[in-house]
């Protein structure tokens, strides 16, 4: 998996094939969990590690507020800040305690 993610970008299989990769194409991993991973394989692929329960909804929030478009004035913000703290955490306990999700997800 290391060679594959270096820059040569070349898939080497048990079989002893080498499959390269061109330039324009990349990796993306979507991992259950690092168990099996190499601390080479978490450095080339520049992965962060944090506990899901210390994370929350609000960074990601966060992040979304901030591609907001220029229309949005400062009190504006503030409106939809007041919205998302009142309402998220409720309606999150009550996702969690009164549905059954199909694909569990994290706050």
């Amino acid at each position: 998996m290391n060679t594959v993610l270096d820059d040569n970008k070349k898939l080497c299989l048990n079989s002893g094939e080498i499959i390269a990769m061109s330039k324009s194409m990349n990796m993306m991993f979507e991992p259950m969990d690092l168990a099996a991973a190499s601390p080479a394989t978490v450095s080339r692929c520049g992965m962060i590690y944090m506990e899901p329960s210390s994370m929350g909804w609000k960074p990601l929030y966060q992040s979304w507020k901030k591609t907001l478009p220029s229309t949005f004035h400062d009190e504006d913000i503030a409106e939809v800040d007041m919205l998302f703290n009142w309402i998220v955490d409720p309606a999150l306990k009550y996702l969690r305690h009164n549905c059954k999700e199909i694909s569990p997800t994290q706050d």
